[in-house]
């Protein structure tokens, strides 16, 4: 079960809770342990039917071997295989860090980490230029003309990947290869600062999957394509009292919903979420979780406890001494009106509004 916490303060000294939004953010949730989570995803194109999410679930180690490095792999820097997990398979990849080691034909545990993911402290000297490399991976450079003569080569690809990424690029270079220049490297770099800043790979391209190996070897990445996932079915729902519930359509209001209440100052309640109960049948929806609702002390706190199956994309919550809000001297229940009212005492009524979607 999931858990948002919203604690408010109902005194004059509060006077933020005009916000109309609770928005429901990785970082919002990131300091209670079981709340709702958000998916981080690429925002959908105006023709994707799907979303593109560039932190996929990913195995935490796999085993990995290099089988080729330099001009014996097939224009990348390594040949490399993974062993085990779901990402077991044959892989192209490139070395991220000039400073540590690995050959050819060598065997190593390492973590997995999506190349948009929080990376570990100090694992790379500029982790920001990750979204260069992704754009770089994307752009088949290797047999493309350079315009200052010959083709680009797998040597003048890592060459920059090295100047993106680490501080201090290649001394000998020995293993790019003999066709490779500082040239044209340096030209694809100013190609990716030119168009790649902020580039995050859509259906199809590619994502650059880091390997840290857990001996203190050389790190590298491999790549895999990004897919379009089915967008989250994604439906509103409200909380619906106990005793005393009232249906927003039966006082006037052209959408379903309730207000709970009234609530005494002392309450301590537990109700029931739904989700899609048009018409406020709830044979017609289903039950997603369930809202705490304590009125103690000047402070009313609303807890939204969502099951594991659903995100919860925002919240909406109202807490007055009428029964729904207003705008502009006018009764409303548009969630967007939602705000906690000051000075509060007395009864007060309560609306807790929730998005919530079916989790893939």
């Amino acid at each position: 079960m999931k858990k948002l916490l919203l604690a408010v303060l109902a005194v004059t000294t509060i006077g933020f809770y005009s916000c109309e939004t609770e928005p429901v953010d990785a970082e919002a949730l990131g300091g209670i342990e079981g709340r709702g989570k958000i998916k981080p995803e690429k925002e959908k194109e105006e023709n994707q039917v799907c979303v593109v999410n560039l932190t996929p679930d990913l195995p935490a180690l796999v085993n990995a071997c290099t089988t080729a490095k330099g001009e014996d792999a097939n224009n990348v820097y390594f040949d490399l295989t993974i062993n085990d997990t779901e990402l077991a398979g044959d892989y192209g990849a490139w070395c991220i860090d000039v400073d540590l080691s690995l050959s050819g034909d060598e065997c190593f545990d390492a973590d997995v980490y999506s190349s948009y993911a929080d990376l570990p402290l100090g694992a790379f000297e500029n982790p920001d230029n990750f979204d260069l490399v992704n754009w770089i991976i994307n752009q088949n450079f290797i047999g493309q003309v350079s315009p200052s003569g010959g083709t680009y080569t797998f040597g003048d690809v890592q060459w920059a990947i090295w100047e993106l990424i680490d501080d201090n690029n290649c001394a000998a270079c020995a293993f790019l290869g003999g066709d490779w220049s500082e040239l044209k490297g340096q030209e694809i770099v100013n190609e990716a600062i030119a168009n790649g800043e902020g580039f995050e790979p859509g259906e199809g391209q590619l994502l650059a999957i880091i390997l840290i190996p857990t001996n203190n070897r050389q790190p590298v990445f491999i790549s895999i394509p990004v897919e379009c996932e089915p967008e989250p079915a994604c439906e509103t729902a409200f909380a619906r009292g106990n005793d005393g519930n009232t249906c927003f359509l039966d006082e006037g209001f052209s959408r379903w919903g309730w207000t709970i209440g009234p609530l005494s100052p002392g309450a301590d309640e537990s109700y029931d979420i739904y989700a899609a109960a048009g018409q406020c049948d709830i044979s017609k929806g289903e039950l997603v979780g369930t809202v705490d609702v304590v009125y103690s002390d000047g402070e009313v706190t609303v807890t939204y406890n969502i099951d594991d199956s659903y995100i919860v994309s925002e919240t909406h919550t109202y807490a007055g001494n009428d029964m729904f809000p207003t705008k502009d001297g006018s009764p409303t229940v548009a969630p967007g009106q939602y705000s906690i009212q000051e000075d509060l005492d007395g009864d007060i009524y309560v609306i807790a509004h929730a998005v919530v979607c079916a989790e893939e």
